[in-house]
Formats: C-alpha cells, sequence, structure tokens
C-alpha cells in the first residue's frame, strides 16, 4: 500500500485552523462516506496543532456499553478522571461533567467518531450533549468534533427541530476527491487510465492507496474485487449496511435492479416483482442516505424539479456501480476461479463502463467552467435530457435568457464521425422541442409566440473530431473539447475546488 501525504484537504485543514485563531470553544460536525479519509483528516490535523487529542469512537453496541466505552477511554487518556479503575455513570451529564472537571482550562480537542452508532444506542444522546455544552463546554477551550459515515444521520444533527441546531460551530463534509485529485496516487497512468481508475472506485484515499500504478487495470480490479486476500471482499455489505441500518431484501434487490441498469421506477418495479408504491418507499430512503442517486431531465423547469414524476435513478458511488456492473453477474465464475472468462467480459465492456464516467466528468467540467465565468451563458441548472428518442450528455439551461448549453460526450477509439454529428444534430432539435413544450405549459402560450432559444453546442472528444465533422459543424459555430483540454482545466481548478462545506 501506498505511503502518501494527505492528498487534496488544503481546503479543509483552512478550515478547520481557522477553528484555533478564535481562541475559544468550537463544535464542529464532520462527516461522509465511509473509507473518505475522515478520520485521517482530522487525526493529520490534529496532530499538527500540537494541542492534547482526545480520540474516541462509538462501539455498536447497548447505551450502557457505549456510554462506559467513552468513560473507560477517557480515563486511559487522562487517569484524575478514575485513578486505577473507571468508574461506571449511569447519566450521559455525569459523564460530560467528569470531562469537563477533568479538562479544566486546558485548550484540548475531542473527537467523538462514529456518532451515529452512539445515537443508534441511545436517541436521547444529542439532547444530553446539547445540554452539556450549554452547561459544561461552551465557555471552555474545548474543541468538540462529531464524525460520522451515515450522511443522512448526521445531517440531520443539523435540522431546525434537532437538539444540536444552532449549537454546531461549523460543519465540514468531506467529500471524495475529484477526477484531477487522484493523480498522486496514479501518477505513472495516463489521463485515460485515470479515467478507468476514477470510474472503477471514484475519489476514495483508502482504495487508491491500494491501487498498483506499476500494474495494469485488470491486475489492480482483480485485486481489490476478487481475491480471497482482498480488505474490500465484504465492501458492498459495509457500505450498505453502514446506513441503511436495516437488512430487507427490498432494499437489495433495488440495488440490484439499478445496477443492472434499470433506471425508472416502472423498470425497476417490473425487474425486482415488488409493487410501485414499494418501489416508491425504497427509492426514497436509498435517495435519502446517498445510495441512489436521482435525476431529472434538464428540460424540466427547475421549479418543478422537486414534484418531477420521471426521474431516473443511478447508483451514486463508483465503487457500488462497479460491483453492480461487472461484480454481482459474475459471481459464479469467481468462485470457480474461472477468471480468464471475466477478464474477456472486462475487456469487452469497460469502455461503455469509462465512457459513462466521462459522460458525468463533461457535466463537472461544464460546472467549473460556469463558476469560473468561462462559458458563453449563465446556467441555472447542469444536467442531461432524455426522451424516448433522444439522451442529451450535458445540457445547461437559463430558463430566463432562454439560452441552453447542449454537449454530446463520446469516449469512442475514433474521432467524431460525420454520422456521429448528425445523430447529434437530431438530439438538439429533441432537447430544443422539450424545452419549447415545458416553457409553452408553464405559461399557457405557444412557443410560437416568442423568439426561439439561444443555443451553445459542444462536442466533448476523446478522440477529437474527423475533417468531415470539423467542417460540418462550423457553421453552427461548434465547440470541440478535447479530453486533454479538459483534464488539463480541471487540474488547473483544484487549488479553488469546494469540496468542504462548512458553513452553518
Amino acid at each position: 500500500m501506498k505511503s502518501l501525504n494527505l492528498v487534496g484537504r488544503g481546503r479543509e485543514f483552512d478550515v478547520l485552523n481557522q477553528l484555533l485563531s478564535r481562541n475559544q470553544s468550537s463544535f464542529v460536525i464532520i462527516y461522509g462516506r465511509r473509507r473518505v479519509g475522515k478520520t485521517t483528516l482530522i487525526q493529520r490535523w490534529s496532530a499538527s496543532t500540537k494541542l492534547p487529542v482526545f480520540y474516541w469512537e462509538s462501539p455498536r453496541s447497548t447505551a450502557d456499553n457505549v456510554r462506559s466505552s467513552l468513560v473507560r477511554e477517557f480515563s486511559r487518556w487522562n487517569t484524575s478522571i478514575s485513578g486505577a479503575t473507571a468508574p461506571r455513570y449511569d447519566d450521559w451529564l455525569d459523564v460530560f461533567r467528569a470531562m469537563r472537571q477533568s479538562i479544566g482550562d486546558q485548550q484540548v480537542i475531542l473527537v467523538f467518531d462514529e456518532f451515529p452508532w452512539a445515537v443508534e444506542a441511545d436517541a436521547s444522546l444529542p439532547s444530553h450533549l446539547k445540554t452539556a455544552w450549554d452547561q459544561l463546554f461552551a465557555d471552555s477551550r474545548v474543541h468538540l468534533f462529531i464524525t460520522g459515515s451515515h450522511i443522512s444521520a448526521m445531517e440531520k444533527l443539523l435540522d431546525s427541530d434537532a437538539p444540536l441546531f444552532g449549537r454546531l460551530t461549523r460543519k465540514l463534509h468531506v467529500r471524495p476527491l475529484s477526477y484531477a485529485q487522484i493523480k498522486p496516487f496514479v501518477a505513472r497512468y495516463d489521463i485515460e487510465k485515470r479515467l478507468a481508475v476514477f470510474s472503477i472506485v471514484g475519489g476514495i484515499p483508502d482504495y487508491l492507496r491500494t491501487w498498483d500504478d506499476r500494474q495494469d487495470l485488470l491486475r489492480n480490479i482483480e485485486h481489490i474485487f476478487v481475491s480471497d486476500n482482498s480488505p474490500y471482499r465484504t465492501e458492498r455489505q459495509l457500505l450498505i449496511s453502514d446506513v441503511l441500518r436495516r437488512s430487507s431484501p427490498d432494499y437489495e434487490a433495488v440495488l440490484d435492479a439499478v445496477g443492472r441498469g434499470q433506471h425508472d421506477a416502472d423498470s425497476i418495479a417490473t425487474d425486482t416483482v415488488l409493487s410501485s408504491h414499494r418501489v416508491s418507499q425504497v427509492l426514497s430512503t436509498l435517495v435519502e442516505v446517498r445510495l441512489i442517486d436521482r435525476r431529472v431531465r434538464a428540460s424540466v423547469p427547475i421549479r418543478q424539479q422537486q414534484q418531477a414524476r420521471h426521474g431516473r435513478y443511478f447508483l451514486n458511488d463508483p465503487f457500488l456501480q462497479f460491483y453492480y456492473r461487472f461484480i454481482a453477474p459474475n459471481r459464479t465464475l469467481i468462485a470457480q476461479g474461472l477468471l480468464i472468462a471475466l477478464e474477456r467480459e472486462f475487456r469487452e465492456q469497460m469502455r461503455a463502463f469509462v465512457g459513462a464516467a466521462f459522460e458525468e466528468l463533461c457535466r463537472t467540467w461544464t460546472l467549473d467552467q460556469a463558476q469560473k465565468g468561462k462559458l458563453p451563458m449563465v446556467p441555472e441548472y447542469i444536467g442531461s435530457d432524455w426522451g424516448p428518442q433522444h439522451q442529451a450528455d450535458v445540457v445547461a439551461v437559463n430558463w430566463r435568457s432562454r439560452e441552453v448549453l447542449i454537449g454530446e460526450a463520446k469516449w469512442t477509439e475514433h474521432a467524431i464521425n460525420k454520422g456521429e454529428w448528425e445523430e447529434f444534430k437530431a438530439r438538439i432539435e429533441h432537447v430544443l422541442a422539450r424545452l419549447r413544450a415545458a416553457e409553452s405549459v408553464a405559461s399557457k402560450t405557444a412557443s410560437t409566440d416568442r423568439p426561439d432559444w439561444k443555443t451553445h453546442l459542444y462536442l466533448f472528444a476523446r478522440r477529437g473530431v474527423t475533417a468531415a465533422t470539423q467542417k460540418a459543424s462550423a457553421s453552427m459555430q461548434v465547440k470541440i473539447i478535447p479530453f486533454a483540454t479538459m483534464a488539463r482545466d480541471l487540474e488547473r481548478s483544484i487549488t479553488s475546488a469546494d469540496s468542504a462545506e462548512f458553513a452553518i
């Protein structure tokens, strides 16, 4: 496993360092997906402060055992609380009073990791912690951090009706690294292989440290997903159980269906043989816990997007996307050790799989350019669009100025040819037709009563375009964006990338 410095977390360090400059107590929530590097981040930062640091990870147990675990670990860290034997407390406030008395006027960092597990054991804990903060810690020099991998559970702590609302000084959402940020982990790979890695394991530092860029993709896939010695053989179960906190075949069935390529609710219901009502319930939960991403067509007006009936559902995590696409359907081959047949499928299907990641990267690049003010329009929404006869990879819309950017992403071994350009032109007309129809419904006036939409057209090309395509597209002022240009632009944006949310 590589030994790398903390990669891509400079902004998070800056946010945390601001806490110490205030010279007063702070109460911070840090959350993010399992293995994204939350614990490493807080431990590295804490060590850099030279302050006393108490770290406790909640067990997944009963309330009494969780409370005893905290007392025991704090007693080991600071023997003034107990002497040789940790005392027993039956009340959370008594625990916090003892900790506060022991700390005194010291400037101390306290870290309560996997806090949702503690709350799962005792739902009253946030209320007790609120009281403890108000009465014991608010006027101290304590920096208290609560962290967790259950994103939706951690975000609920921020709700206006939650006990801790108004007490938190900062929140820090530690996100996966971006495509451009993973370069130090796979420095020997070119930009195309790097995108393949990103499509397989995303920007999760734990997986990336395991990846060996001296080996090809297939050897690494075998090591991470197939080998009996892989530290991630049970990763799918861990990722799912970590956020669902329940065992239900319905959730597994829906995830399996989406992983197999069923993206609308009706198709998922047919695939799983579940009722439409039950599928809707399960999808709602899976979206809430961030295992599933619900996407709405860009041609749906912004005000209608929340209520849009025909959303599409996608797995939200590259590791799970790869698992359900390649590993789950081939478990029999893997169990029998028939890896040659499995490798053949990888080689045949990987281009299309990486192509989906390329489409997403094109939307990421478009957003990045919009944030820098480098697009020919100011988008109100950036996504994709689809219908029975078309799929538009990148669509950015401004309903007020009636402008639309439409982009085609091609992850092909050849340059975009004239036939593919003609197909793109047809998709452009489909998108414009949907925009006109949506606008007419919203305003209750015919689209012919208004000027037509102003279009900006982009071709995102892995291998560029042919001379014929270049000539044919020139009259429509199409911008051609090579993959190398995208990669360069995104690398330049790393220093200003907003990978941390911290304002309450």
